[in-house]
């Protein structure tokens, strides 16, 4: 498992600045204006850009997996994944897939006189053809599930986008950047591969929502924190802004009971806000809060974010007391 967690982490890093770049130049193409010619342009080139996105995951998830060779049965799995319309869930199952069977292949002994070929032409076209194949079968029932998520999520309006956003930005708060976040995190790229950027917005408030509530409450109640905890309150502001939300980390450890239910609430009810406002983001939320221009309703984005972050402050502070700022000195805890 902690080779999988790798090799997805991989595909994602090298997939993320294509769908920012791809964002941000559909974005634009929105405030000129998709009525102009220029306007229309930059979208049909966002438009394209975004379409790297089951490739990229794919491709690079091979290369990690298999080196250079899974490179181009990656990026051929994730285009045959993209088309039969399992969208980013089947780019990720086939980019394992794909450095699965290219390590296999690579393996294989050959004669001499052949196994100069075998990078350049066994191993693309045999494992080409084999993901071609794999893609097939999971797609009869990947496929149709895809195609109803993509309707549902399509269909949600008002209060039903209000328990999106809740759910999204609650999880991608939760446990600070561990499971139950890139969980969230993986349904919202998988809806923006479908062209679907409400969950995604979720993500923003959820990501920077925490460590920045927390931040906030060592000013308003001071006495309730230890001394390295405030002293890390700007590195967490700087670390939220920035799209990290592990800045919640020092102040989850001391005190998890009274913090994570209090950022999984607030983050929740600010990203459901958000989308409930009719906030969406085109582009990741790993480029924090600088990309705020870009996305679609900034100010409801923004204003659920603020919301989020004294809700989280607030309910800290509640929480809290100045036994657990005894108790955290005490066991010698410092994040400075």
């Amino acid at each position: 498992m902690k080779g999988m967690k790798k090799h997805l982490m991989t595909g994602v890093s090298y997939m993320i600045p294509v769908v920012v770049a791809g964002g941000i130049l559909l974005s634009l193409g929105v405030i000129v204006g998709d009525d102009t010619a220029f306007g229309k342009q930059l979208s049909e080139y966002g438009g394209w850009t975004l379409g790297l996105m089951v490739p990229m995951i794919s491709g690079f998830m091979a290369y990690s997996i298999a080196d250079r060779p899974g490179i181009a049965v990656g990026l051929a799995s994730g285009v045959f994944a993209d088309e039969l319309g399992t969208g980013y869930i089947g780019g990720i199952l086939v980019g394992f897939f794909a450095g699965w069977i290219t390590n296999l292949l690579k393996k294989i002994p050959m004669h001499p006189n052949i196994a100069a070929i075998k990078p350049i032409m066994i191993i693309p076209v045999i494992g080409i053809g084999a993901s071609a194949m794999f893609m097939y079968v999971i797609s009869i029932p990947l496929t149709p599930a895809m195609n109803g998520l993509e309707s549902w999520l399509k269909s949600l309006e008002g209060s039903n986008l209000l328990f999106l956003g809740l759910i999204v930005g609650g999880m991608m708060a939760f446990d600070m950047g561990g499971p139950v976040n890139k969980i969230a995190l993986s349904f919202s790229y998988a809806s923006l591969a479908e062209g679907i950027y409400a969950p995604m917005a979720a993500c923003w408030i959820g990501i920077m929502a925490a460590p920045m509530g927390l931040a906030l409450a060592t000013f308003i109640w001071p006495k309730k924190f230890s001394k390295s905890e405030k002293t890390n309150a700007l590195p967490a502001v700087l670390m939220g802004s920035l799209g990290i939300t592990e800045g919640a980390i020092p102040y989850a450890v001391s005190t998890p009971l009274k913090i994570i239910p209090s950022i999984t609430i607030g983050s929740g009810i600010g990203a459901g806000l958000a989308l409930f406002l009719g906030a969406s983001a085109p582009i990741p939320a790993a480029i924090g809060i600088w990309g705020l221009p870009f996305v679609h309703g900034p100010f409801m984005l923004l204003l659920g974010l603020v919301i989020a972050i004294f809700i989280n402050a607030f309910l800290v502070g509640i929480l809290r007391k100045q036994s657990d700022v005894d108790e955290t000195e005490d066991a010698g805890l410092s994040f400075d």
